[in-house]
């Protein structure tokens, strides 16, 4: 496990590997948001970066993403 900070102040926790090729499960506060993404990030950090913004937008926030890699 690893655990980013957003730069909206709170922490996200990753599991599993992050790659181009993984599908990532994502669990946001706001559960009408969970679901899966196929974008194609690098590292947890990028994948954080994207995906906390998404939910910023959305207003709410990520809990957590995991990787069925």
């Amino acid at each position: 496990m690893v655990t980013i900070k957003t730069k909206y102040g709170y922490s996200v926790d990753c599991y599993g590997d992050c790659d181009q090729y993984a599908t990532i499960s994502m669990a946001f506060d706001d559960e009408m948001y969970d679901g899966y993404t196929s974008s194609a990030f690098n590292n947890w950090r990028q994948a954080v970066k994207e995906l906390s913004g998404y939910a910023n937008r959305m207003g709410t926030e990520l809990i957590e993403l995991e990787s069925d890699s």
